[in-house]
This record gives structure tokens, C-alpha cells and sequence, in this order.
């Protein structure tokens, strides 16, 4: 058989020099000890004698009580009747009492004496020269106290905590930390495990259950149990899945401030839908309203124009009926006047005198008749001039006069436009002239210069040049010196529009400033002049910014200007913007602009689209003015153009006024003749051929006098006819008098406001709507036409003020339930309160709500995704793909531990003839859950490249729902995620024998079942002692040196055939181990050749133990002594 350790020395490793025990169990009253002088040694005695009580002090100083198991022998893991106060009191018996028919458990120690029991073991490392002591101290105060010492001296009982050394109050402690320095002394036995494990180079605190497991060594079962609980390390798995959780939660927390706003926005999104549609049919009513408001207005216009048409034929009627009235009366007159002379004449009897009066009439009408002929030739040239009838009768005459007034009306209004044409095109023209001028001035300054400076700021310049006698370089403008690079021209404009005010900036060096500040304060100069003085003084230039969206990265400074620090600093602070069109970046952004010149800063926003900011020959930046002097060129010619499209405009608006005012001359003459009877000659040629029958006929007849009768009668029968016609003419006039009265009292009461045209086209509309297009005729049908309109227009008011106050009623439920959210949502997002804190449930906050609806939209969930995916990126994604590499490092960590277990196997001989040795080996478990756990955590691990560089956003909500699903599983599930996260689980475990002479494998072990008793015994000391070495750190270099070498077995050989008790003795002997091995006497000869001591304890009066410390030598001279000591026991 090989060594197993060849550096290794026989005297490295702590080793049990001493043990010793006072007032433990039957050990009463007295310092007992094993010296075990750091060599393999015997333990014996007869059964009952106190062996295990001494092996239950040393569990005591080494195995925490959770670990430990007392009376390992008996052959159960737990024994009731035995424990740390069963030990401490000394309990030894029962005794039965007939009188209380009770049994009664029998002690040593009572509490009335105070005793205390002290428990101390001395290792000592002879390689290193390193010593240890570990001692417990119990007493009772009430209850049972304990003190753990670990202690880098040697000491023992007696000197150092027998009589006199040991107080109740704890002065000992003191005492002993004065006198024994770097003596650590403490009430918890983790920390005092701790501290010796650490000396002891322990790898972990399976190191002490092993070291319990080998003083009862039982026969392996399943071997997989065995490895995963006694040899691998239990890692904190909660510890790290609490990180990745802290981590998820954060996350989480920022994710639910998302789906908060999503759920907002949802419930916000059917409510400023319903908003607008309430707004509109509020719009609706008010457009209702207000046509409800002028329709009456526009009737009661309808019917005024009627009734003032109604009028204007009234009143022809009572001019007709005037002029019908005022004929009748001078035919009355000339009637009279007749008859008076025919009867003067017929009293007279006066033919002569008859005659000549009826010469004299006749004369008087021919002038009459002469006068209104000629009228008549006037009235006829200017009728045929305006195209009207002529030689009228008195109802044409009328109509021709109707006919006039209306061609006046039209032509007044063509005069009236005609005049406001004029005006504006000479106004228009005014301006060309200036503009043409302005442009020419312009044109001059550009051609004298390269810059894009309009020109009264450049004559300003100059004078200011001229001034101090320096060239006007010296005074640049900003714009001067600034131009937008020749591959950002799409972003041209409004870069324009964000430097204009900048770039007409003159820059003023400071040694010039104090002249030019007298000279402007001095003199007016017609326009607005900024400018700056510039320090001589070196500028902290700050870093510019490399983004490609930056504004300051579509720009170039004139090379060589000796301004160029000053204008960078300027631009950097003032005009760094984001050029984007993505709305999203724009909204984000402190400082943006988009190409068609929205701009933002913080939170003011503009857009400037006045034509003389959006016009390229308006720039101001760049040095070099082609663009623009062709520009100003081309603007030039248009305006030259416009003069002469103006003069030529003007002149024939000119010529049509001089037509219309000729027309409306001709037409004020027509019109000053409106009296027929002014030009009606006919009646003066009918009354002269009357006379002129009368002249006749007083000529024929020879009656004379009969004649003047005759003529008389007549005249009175005319008389009396006309003054019938003037009766029914009068009642005529009466009855248009009284009409016309009535109407104009009707048109007087009308109120009529004036409608803009806004309010016109709505009527026209809504009057359309309702097929009444066709203008009413008369008073009657205007009033069936409102009628309809007013029934219709209250019917239509009605519902829609009806459908208003229903949706209105909606959206004040919907507003309800997003301030006062169902509990669900209010569970969900505890918060949602506050953010509703200052909205009412009504539709005048329905502002507030659509600005916090844009907020969220625009600004919030724009920041809660960016935040999240931040976090996603720079925490989550970490946190997972460390726990996974952590939980896969684990399983790496196991199989380097199976190679670290198989390091030594390979060196012993498992079985001889042929030799073999063993091997541990694993494989993965076919296990659902656990193969479940994997899928999820490697769905929530990201693929990096579509992750980081595809940055695809579908992909990146499912992997959150992945991270989701395997956290909610992990946190919801407690047995799951601690089978599945310890990945002990995650692998089988067994043994495979292999040949030494080839290396190949022969057998499989995954448990002893198959196994003979002996074998079974065997394969588990190979196991159990790989683990030992494992956890002891036997195999390990920066171990090995300060290992600790012993452990103890409790009735070793009980069962063994001795073949299998001396492979145990020289596998430990291999692993350099000191062995305590407790055994019968009649099992002693086995064990002899490998042991240096004997340890023989007895018991007297079944309560009183004692134990004897012998060499071998000593043991073999007084052997049948101590098996008759036995005996007696």
C-alpha cells in the first residue's frame, strides 16, 4: 500500500495531547485525564464503565449541539436520557418510590452546592510548534451558563480553573485573559467554533459534523446523501438569490412605474377622446346658441330688404298716383279757368272777346307744349345713351326711372371698388418703389462686401469704422463668422433661425468699447444695434460635444479669426442644441430644435414662421454672400416686375373710373327728370286742339250765345268728371299712405344687428341644411320660412344639449374612476393617490387631466422606459448573468472538489488481488424541476448581440417577462428555489472501483445494499476518510502544514472481521490521522499493533467513574488486572 501523503510529516497537524474532564457525567468531584500525547491510543473499558462519557466531552468541545449526537454507540443517532445537563448534574440512575409510586432520577451534583464543570482539551501542532487549548466552562445561575475558551497556551484544570480559580461573579475570565494573552473568551459557541476551526484550517463546518459522524461510524447508504451532506459545502444560495432579488426589485419597482403610466394612459386615452368629442358638441351648442341668437336677427334683415323693396314700390305707386293727382288738378284748374271766362263771355255775350281769349290760351299752351318737348328731346338722347326707352308713357316713364336707379346703385359700387383698387395699388405700388430702392441699396452694399449683414446695420459699421479710422473687419459681426457646413444644408433653416439674433451681434474689441459707447449713446441710429465687448483675456474653452445631432457639429467658425474662443464659448453655452426630428429625443432633451424650427429650451418652446425668418435671402450667417446677392438680385427683378404689373394695373383702373363716373353723370342728369308731367307735351297739344275746335266753331255758327252754352255745359261735365277721378285718385293715395305708413312702422321696429360674415355663413348653412335657399319673396313666406327654421333649430338645440350633458355624465363616471381607481389598481399602485391628489372628478379640471395625460405621454413614460432600460442594462442584465455564473460556478466548484476526493483515492488500495482503487464521479440528475430552473434562468439571460447591439425592443420586453417568471417562481416557491438553487441537487453521485494495473473501471457504487457486511464497512471508512481529508485540509498545501490530525471512533471493531478492522487501523495511519479508538478489551488485541497508549476506565458502585492512563507495556503487565476490574465493574 502507497503513502499517501509523501510531504507530509508524521508530526504535522494539531494532535490531542490531553484531555480532561471535571464534573462531567459520573466523573464527580475530581480532575480526571487522558494522556494521549499526541499518538493513537486505546480507549476500554467494561460496558456502563463512562467511555462514552469521556467521548460525548470531546463532541462537546468540537460539534456544535445541532451537529453532535451524544451516546453514538448505544446505536441511535439521539438519545434522549443524554445531553449537555444530563452530563453537567451527573445523572447515573433511577430509583422507584413505593410511597409516590414514582420514579426519580438519581444526580450527583445539586444545585445547593453551585457546582460548576469545566471541560478542556490541549492539541499541539510538533511542525509548526503551534499549541491550542480549548476549554468549556458550566455553571448554574438560574440557569445553565456556559463560557467558550480558546486559548494559544497550554493549559489544564487545576491551575487554571480548579478551586479558588473559579468564581460565580466571572473574575476568571479576567484573570485569565491578564495571564494568558490573545485568550479569547466568549458565551457563543459559533464564534468560539470559529476561532478554533480557523486554527485548525477547517474548511467549513461540515469538517466538525464529520468529525461527530466518525466516532459512531455507520455504514453508507446512499452515497449521494453522503457526498452532498457531509462532503460538498451547503453555499448561501438565499444569500445571493437575495441580491439578484434586490436587484428584480428595483427593477420591478421601475417597471411598475411604467405599467402605473400605461394604465393611466389607458384609462386617460377614452377620456380626451371623449373630451373632444364633448367640445365638439359643446362647439355644436354654441354654434346652436348662437345661431338660435341671429337667426331672428337675419329674418328680421330678410324682412326688412322686403319690406324696404315693399316700400320702394309703394312709394313709385304714390309717386304715379302724385303725379296722377297733380294733372287731374291742372286740368281742374285749366277747366275753371275755362269756365269762368265762357261764363263772363255768356254774360257779356262777347264773341270778339271770347275769341281773343281762346287765341290767348292757345298761345299759352304751344309755349307750354314747346317747353316740355323739348324736355322730352333731352329726356330721349339720354335715355338712348343708357339704354332706356324712350318717348315713354307715364307707367314707362316710371320704370325707366326704376331701371336708372339701379344702374346708379351698381354703378356707385363698381366706383366704390374701383376707388379702393386704386388705393391699394398705388399704396402697393408706394411700397415696391421702396422696397425696389431699399433692394438696390442693398444690392450696392453686397457688392461691396462678402458678408450677409443686412445693410442698415452695415452702414452703422461703418460709420463706427470711420469713427475710430479702422477697418471695418476689426468690428465683425458674429454672423460674419459663423457658417452652417456645406452637408448639413437640410438643417439650414433653423440653424438660421436659432443664430439669427446671435449673428447680428457686433463684437466690439474692448479697446475700442468706451469710444463707441459715447458715439451710440450719442446719435440715433434708426434701428437696433447689439453688440459685445471682447476682453482681452484667455477663454476656459470647454470641451465641445462630438455628438453628430449636435448644433455646434453643423457649424464652422471662420478659421483664422481671433474671435474664434470667444464665439466657442459663447455657442457652448447658449446654443448647444439637439437637432432631431424624433419627437421622442426632441421631448427628452434639455435643448432641440427639429428641422422645420421648433425649438426647445428647458421648458419653453417657440416656432417663428414669419416669412422674413424662413426666407433665405433674410440669413445672416457665413462669409460669403453669392447666395445671397443672387438672391436680393432675383428678389430685385421680381419687384421691378411687380412696379409694372402696378402702373399698368392702375392705369386701366383709372380709365374704367372715368367710364363709370361719365355713366354716373349721364345717369344723376336722367334722373333729375322725374316728374312726367315735365315732359308730357301731348296734353298741352290735346287742350289746343280743343281750343282751336272752339275757335271753329264760335267762327262757323251764327248762335253764338248758344254756342258759349254748349261750351259750358261741356266744360262742366269735364269738370265734374275729373273731380270724380280726383276723388277716387284721392282715396287711392289714402290707401298707399296708409300702407306705406304701416310698413315703415313695421320696418322701423325691426331690430337689426349687423352680422359678420362668420355668423353669415353659419346661417347660410344651416338655412341650406334645411333646403331654404331659394330667398323669400314676401313677408308671408318669410315667415313660413322662419317658422321652420325656429322649429327645427329648437328640436336640433334639444338634442344636441341632450347628447352634450350624456356625454358629459360619461366622461364624469370615467374621470370618477381615475381618480377613485378600482382597490385592484390602488393595491397595485399605491401611489396612484398622489398622483391625482390635486384633480377633481368634473369636466372643468378636464385641462389638467390632459395635461397630465400629455406629461405622462411626452415626458413621464418616456422617462420611466428610458430609466428602466438603463437599470435593465446596467443592473438587472449584470445581476442575472452573475447569478448565473455564479450558480453554474457552482457546480464547477463540486466537480473540482470530486477531483480534490479523487486525488487521494487514486493513491489507496480499495481491494488487493487484484489491486484496485476508487473513484467519486457525478452526473447530471434527471430531474424535471431542476432542468425547468435551467430553461428559465437562461431564458432571463440576455443574448447580448440582439440585446445590446439590435437593441430590439420586443426582445427586450420578453426577456423581462422571463426575469419575471423565474424571480416570481423563485420568491413564490420556497422548497422549489432551495432544491433547485442548491446544485448539490443539480448532480448523482457515486463510486466506481478501478484496476491500478490499467486504469480501467470494473465496477459501480451507488449505494452499499449489494455489499456484505464487512464490505460495507470498508467502502465507507474509504469514503468517510476521503471526506475527512477533504474538510480537514489533509491534502492541501497551504493547509496541510496546521490540519488537525485526530478524530476518535466509538466501538470500532464491534462488528468488523479483523481483516476489515486492520484496514481502518492503516487507512488512518496513511492519512497521517490520530486515532482514539474506544473498544472492548476482548477487541483490544486488534488494535494493539497500531495504538501507543491505553486508556482504561471503570466505574465504581455503578456511580463513580474513574480513568486510568497506562503505556502499552504498563497495559500488557497488568492485563488480567484490568479484565478483572472489568468483571467487578
Amino acid at each position: 500500500m502507497s503513502t499517501l501523503f509523501n510531504s507530509d510529516s508524521k508530526e504535522s497537524g494539531f494532535r490531542l495531547q490531553y484531555l480532561e474532564i471535571y464534573n462531567w457525567g459520573t466523573f464527580h468531584n475530581k480532575i480526571y485525564r487522558l494522556n494521549t500525547n499526541g499518538n493513537t491510543s486505546l480507549l476500554t473499558g467494561a460496558n456502563g464503565s463512562g467511555k462514552t462519557t469521556l467521548i460525548d466531552a470531546l463532541l462537546t468541545l468540537l460539534v456544535p449541539a445541532g451537529k453532535r449526537f451524544y451516546n453514538q454507540s448505544s446505536g441511535t443517532e439521539q438519545r434522549k436520557d443524554r445531553g449537555e445537563e444530563s452530563y453537567f448534574w451527573g445523572y447515573y440512575g433511577k430509583t422507584f418510590s413505593e410511597d409516590s409510586l414514582q420514579s426519580k432520577t438519581e444526580q450527583l451534583r445539586h444545585k445547593e452546592n453551585n457546582p460548576y464543570s469545566v471541560l478542556l482539551a490541549y492539541f499541539y501542532n510538533a511542525a509548526t510548534m503551534h499549541q491550542i487549548t480549548l476549554a468549556q466552562v458550566r455553571w448554574y445561575s438560574g440557569e445553565l451558563k456556559r463560557q467558550y475558551i480558546v486559548s494559544p497556551h497550554k493549559l489544564n484544570i487545576n491551575d487554571h480553573f480548579g478551586n479558588g480559580k473559579f468564581d460565580m461573579k466571572g473574575d476568571w475570565k479576567k484573570k485569565l485573559r491578564v495571564e494568558f494573552p490573545k485568550t479569547e473568551i466568549t458565551d457563543s459557541f459559533k464564534e468560539y467554533a470559529a476561532l478554533f476551526s480557523n486554527i485548525f484550517g477547517l474548511r467549513s463546518e461540515k469538517a466538525l459534523s464529520l468529525f461527530n459522524q466518525t466516532v459512531g461510524i455507520k455504514v453508507l447508504g446512499d452515497l449521494n446523501t453522503f457526498i452532498r451532506s457531509q462532503m460538498l459545502e451547503e453555499t448561501d444560495a438565499e444569500a445571493e438569490f437575495l441580491k439578484l432579488r434586490e436587484n428584480y426589485d428595483s427593477l420591478l419597482s421601475s417597471h411598475r412605474a411604467i405599467q402605473k403610466d400605461e394604465t393611466q394612459l389607458k384609462m386617460l386615452e377614452p377620456i380626451i377622446d371623449n373630451k373632444t368629442a364633448w367640445q365638439e358638441l359643446q362647439d355644436r351648442n354654441r354654434e346652436l346658441q348662437m345661431l338660435q341668437d341671429i337667426l331672428p336677427t337675419w329674418f328680421n334683415r330678410q324682412e326688412k330688404d322686403i319690406l324696404e323693396r315693399e316700400l320702394e314700390a309703394l312709394q313709385k305707386e304714390q309717386q304715379v298716383t302724385a303725379s296722377t293727382l297733380t294733372g287731374i288738378n291742372e286740368a281742374l284748374q285749366s277747366l275753371n279757368l275755362r269756365k269762368d271766362e265762357l261764363i263772363a263771355q255768356k254774360a257779356n255775350n262777347s264773341v270778339d272777346e271770347q275769341l281773343r281769349s281762346i287765341e290767348k290760351s292757345i298761345h299759352y299752351e304751344q309755349r307750354a307744349l314747346e317747353a316740355k318737348r323739348n324736355k322730352m328731346e333731352e329726356y330721349n338722347m339720354l335715355a338712348d345713351r343708357l339704354e332706356l326707352a324712350p318717348n315713354p308713357d307715364e307707367q314707362q316713364f316710371h320704370e325707366n326711372i326704376a331701371g336708372a336707379e339701379q344702374l346708379k346703385v351698381a354703378h356707385d359700387k363698381q366706383l366704390e371698388t374701383l376707388q379702393e383698387e386704386l388705393f391699394h395699388h398705388k399704396s402697393s405700388l408706394t411700397a415696391e418703389r421702396a422696397q425696389a430702392t431699399r433692394l438696390e441699396e442693398e444690392i450696392n452694399s453686397f457688392l461691396n462686401r462678402k458678408n450677409n449683414i443686412p445693410y442698415e446695420l452695415i452702414r452703422i459699421r461703418q460709420q463706427l469704422a470711420d469713427m475710430l479710422d479702422i477697418h471695418e473687419d476689426d468690428l465683425p459681426f458674429a454672423g460674419e463668422l459663423i457658417k452652417v457646413k456645406d452637408a448639413e444644408s437640410h438643417w439650414e433653416n433653423a440653424i438660421e433661425k436659432v443664430l439669427h439674433n446671435f449673428g447680428l451681434r457686433l463684437l466690439v474689441p474692448e479697446e475700442y468699447i468706451m469710444d463707441i459707447n459715447r458715439y451710440i449713446n450719442s446719435n440715433n441710429l434708426q434701428t437696433r444695434l447689439v453688440y459685445h465687448k471682447i476682453e482681452e483675456e484667455s477663454y476656459t474653452m470647454l470641451r465641445m460635444p462630438n455628438e453628430k445631432d449636435s448644433l455646434l457639429q453643423k457649424i464652422d467658425i471662420k478659421p483664422g479669426t481671433v474671435f474664434k474662443e470667444w464665439l466657442q464659448n459663447q455657442l457652448l453655452d447658449q446654443f448647444d442644441y439637439t437637432c432631431t426630428d424624433d419627437m421622442a429625443v426632441f421631448n427628452r432633451s434639455r435643448k432641440a430644435v427639429t428641422s422645420n424650427g421648433l425649438t426647445r429650451q428647458a421648458t419653453r418652446h417657440e416656432k417663428d414662421d414669419r416669412p422674413n425668418r424662413s426666407q433665405q435671402n433674410n440669413y445672416v450667417l457665413g462669409w460669403n454672400n453669392k447666395n445671397k446677392l443672387r438672391l436680393l438680385k432675383e428678389e430685385q427683378d421680381e419687384c421691378n416686375g411687380n412696379i409694372d404689373t402696378l402702373q399698368h394695373s392702375i392705369a386701366q383702373l383709372e380709365n374704367n373710373r372715368k367710364a363709370i363716373t361719365t355713366i354716373n353723370t349721364l345717369l344723376n342728369a336722367f334722373l333729375s327728370l322725374r316728374n312726367y308731367a315735365e315732359i308730357s307735351w301731348q296734353s298741352h297739344a290735346g287742350v289746343i286742339e280743343s281750343f282751336a275746335r272752339e275757335k271753329a266753331q264760335l267762327l262757323k255758327t251764327s248762335d253764338k250765345y248758344q254756342v258759349i252754352c254748349d261750351q259750358l255745359d261741356d266744360i262742366t261735365a269735364q269738370l265734374q268728371n275729373k273731380e270724380k277721378e280726383k276723388e277716387r285718385t284721392l282715396q287711392e293715395k289714402g290707401r298707399l299712405d296708409d300702407k306705406a305708413a304701416e310698413k315703415l312702422r313695421h320696418f322701423n321696429q325691426l331690430k337689426v344687428n349687423k352680422l359678420d360674415d362668420i355668423s353669415l355663413q353659419y346661417v347660410l348653412e344651416y338655412l341650406t341644411d334645411l333646403s331654404l335657399t331659394e330667398p323669400a319673396e314676401t313677408t308671408q313666406e318669410l315667415a313660413a320660412y322662419r317658422k321652420r327654421a325656429d322649429d327645427n333649430m329648437n328640436a336640433t338645440l334639444h338634442d344636441a344639449m341632450r347628447q352634450s350633458a350624456e356625454k358629459e355624465a360619461e366622461i364624469t363616471r370615467q374621470l370618477s374612476a381615475f381618480v377613485m381607481p378600482p382597490k385592484a389598481i390602488h393595491d397595485t399602485y399605491p401611489e396612484w393617490l398622489g398622483d391625482v391628489s390635486d384633480l377633481q372628478p368634473h369636466v372643468k379640471y378636464l385641462e389638467e387631466f390632459t395635461s397630465l395625460y400629455e406629461n405622462i405621454k411626452f415626458q413621464r413614460l418616456i422617462e420611466h422606459k428610458e430609466r428602466f432600460r438603463k437599470y435593465m442594462d446596467t443592473s438587472m442584465l449584470n445581476a442575472i448573468t452573475n447569478y448565473r455564473a455564479w450558480i453554474y460556478g457552482q457546480e464547477d466548484l463540486i466537480r473540482e472538489v470530486m477531483e480534490d476526493l479523487n486525488e487521494p483515492l487514486r493513491n489507496i488500495t480499495f481491494n488487493k488481488n487484484p489491486d484496485t482503487y476508487l473513484q467519486l464521479e457525478c452526473r447530471h440528475v434527471r430531474d424535471v424541476e431542476i432542468r425547468n430552473f435551467k430553461e428559465k434562468l437562461s431564458n432571463a439571460v440576455p443574448d447580448s448581440y440582439k440585446y445590446h447591439m439590435e437593441k430590439d425592443e420586443a426582445y427586450g420586453d420578453q426577456l423581462f417577462e422571463n426575469i419575471k417568471v423565474l424571480i416570481n417562481d423563485l420568491q413564490q416557491n420556497e422548497a422549489w428555489r432551495r432544491k433547485v438553487t442548491d446544485v448539490r441537487n443539480w448532480l448523482d453521485f457515486g463510486a466506481k472501483e478501478f484496476y491500478i494495473a490499467d486504469n480501467k473501471a470494473f465496477k459501480y457504487y451507488e449505494d452499499t445494499a449489494s455489499l456484505s457486511g464487512g464490505e460495507k464497512a470498508q467502502f465507507t471508512y474509504t469514503i468517510l476518510g476521503a471526506a475527512i481529508a477533504y474538510q480537514f485540509g489533509i491534502n492541501e498545501a497551504n493547509r496541510q502544514h496546521r490540519s488537525l490530525r485526530f478524530i476518535t471512533v466509538d466501538e470500532a471493531f464491534s462488528k468488523l472481521d479483523p481483516e476489515k478492522s486492520h484496514y481502518l487501523m492503516e487507512y488512518c495511519g496513511q492519512l497521517n490521522l490520530q486515532l482514539l479508538v474506544v473498544t472492548p478489551l476482548d477487541k483490544l488485541n486488534i488494535a494493539e499493533p497500531y495504538i501507543h497508549a491505553c486508556h482504561f476506565v471503570s466505574n465504581k458502585n455503578k456511580r463513580d467513574s474513574v480513568v486510568y492512563n497506562f503505556t502499552m507495556e504498563e497495559y500488557r503487565d497488568r492485563k488480567k488486572e484490568f479484565e478483572s476490574m472489568a468483571v467487578m465493574s
